[in-house]
């Protein structure tokens, strides 16, 4: 697995590292500040273990797709080289192309320099301190160092003084580097450090989460701005949030209710259905048919005044089964989905002191309920 991911490694410098800058509206920074110090030392010219390139090649190509994944949240970001100590960038605003042009500005030429990594780090501290916020420091090594004051005291020193955190991409391999000390300065302010190799940042997604670990978090997302059953109504007000799809809502996200009235109306002391209610009727058991749930149909039917309260509940339970037994019998609706219930003459919706008004009191009323209008 090792030797497949330095053979990747390998590949991806030779590749054009154009990448798009990455999208910054849904995230928000970690840090304020970073600087990014690269070691140039003479082991870094040495060939990494598993490819055809030196360490410091890899280290730049590495950068420049690191650069590509940083989204622009407002930082101020610098690059320094160890070994010798140089400043490349001042700290200053990011931008993907600035701070790329940056990158591009690393010698590759190495030559047999010395490794003093702690005064690299030293030279670090005039911008620490200038520097408004939370601080980063990425330090790019194989972790050999063989002159100057020890590099986890000074890294020591300026995360205590400045509250910096410490992160590492390490270029130690088998046959030179020493990642102990590498692991000890990532380890020096948990637990905000982060520490990977080369050979794990070879991989895009492992190097999108370094990235992501040391610069960014996932903005919180606002619930207001979500709707979970896509009814157009947000979360925090949708009081029916798991509306079925297709479903016309109301202000509040509930189905809105489309409930079909059928309303029969009776001669007086009669209980037969006239002639001119059969297309009513159709056109009811037709719509029913067309739903594919409701609730049972309660067929409700009423008289006038006219009568005993006795006799009155007897008729108003024959207006309601007439109904229900043309819609079985004559219509083909299952039984099952009706309820007849008679009310006598308590209920009525017109006065009985006229003509018209016990005329109107003479029905049964049924309502489709359970329905709701589609969009």
């Amino acid at each position: 697995m090792k030797v497949k991911k330095l053979v990747l490694l390998a590949l991806l410098v030779a590749m054009c590292s154009a990448s798009v800058a990455v999208a910054a509206e849904n995230y928000v920074r970690k840090v304020d500040n970073f600087f990014i110090l690269v070691d140039r030392s003479g082991s870094m010219d040495e060939k990494y273990v598993g490819t055809k390139d030196t360490k410091i090649v890899l280290a730049k190509a590495l950068l420049e797709r690191m650069n590509a994944m940083i989204p622009e949240l407002g930082y101020q970001g610098a690059l320094s080289t160890a070994a010798p100590s140089g400043e490349i960038q001042a700290l200053e605003a990011y931008t993907t192309a600035g701070y790329g042009a940056s990158v591009a500005k690393i010698p590759t030429l190495i030559g047999s320099n010395p490794t003093p990594l702690g005064v690299g780090l030293a030279g670090l501290e005039p911008a620490l301190q200038g520097a408004v916020g939370r601080s980063a420091v990425i330090v790019v090594s194989d972790g050999r160092e063989n002159t100057g004051e020890g590099s986890v005291k000074v890294a020591a020193a300026l995360a205590e003084k400045y509250g910096a955190c410490f992160h590492t991409i390490s270029f130690a391999d088998t046959v030179n580097g020493n990642q102990p000390l590498l692991d000890a300065i990532t380890a020096l302010k948990q637990p905000c450090g982060v520490g990977a190799s080369a050979a794990q940042l070879a991989d895009d997604a492992a190097l999108k989460q370094f990235v992501k670990d040391v610069f960014y978090d996932d903005a919180a997302v606002d619930p207001c701005s979500l709707d979970d059953d896509g009814d157009g109504v947000n979360n925090c007000i949708d009081k029916c949030p798991d509306t079925i799809k297709g479903l016309a809502v109301d202000a509040a996200g509930c189905p809105i209710d489309d409930i079909v009235t059928l309303k029969i109306n009776f001669d007086f002391d009669k209980s037969d259905i006239k002639p001119e209610y059969h297309q009513e009727l159709a056109d009811f058991a037709s719509y029913m048919r067309q739903q594919q749930s409701f609730t049972v149909v309660e067929i409700a039917g009423h008289t006038d005044s006219v009568g005993s309260d006795e006799y009155n509940q007897k008729l108003s339970e024959r207006r309601a089964k007439a109904v229900r037994d043309y819609l079985v019998n004559e219509l083909g609706m299952d039984t099952n989905l009706f309820s007849a219930v008679g009310y006598g003459e308590g209920k009525p919706i017109a006065t009985n002191d006229t003509d018209a008004g016990r005329a109107e009191n003479r029905r049964i009323l049924a309502e489709l309920k359970g329905v709701y209008k589609k969009k």
